[in-house]
């Protein structure tokens, strides 16, 4: 069976999603392995990509969406359906 492959979009939304609903801080192995299917390089390349646009911060090896990364997510879960 082939697997469809995910867009860089559909990714980071499911990391923001994850963050969204467990709003503690959390290990990244412990996102990488609740949120995605991806190699752990790959999903270190997409949480970098996220925490350089001030969505996702990380102290103390804890990662946490931002403020600004909760509006983001709201924003895309409420836009993406009407695109999909």
């Amino acid at each position: 069976m082939n697997k469809v492959r995910k867009s860089d979009l559909q990714i980071k939304f499911e990391i923001l999603e994850y963050l969204y609903y467990t709003p503690e801080p959390h290990l990244r192995t412990y996102i990488w392995r609740k949120a995605t299917d991806l190699s752990y390089d790959d999903f270190v390349k997409y949480l970098k990509s996220l925490q350089e646009k001030g969505l996702v911060e990380e102290t103390e090896g804890q990662c946490r969406l931002t403020e600004q990364g909760r509006a983001v997510y709201v924003k895309l879960r409420d836009v993406l359906p009407t695109l999909l």
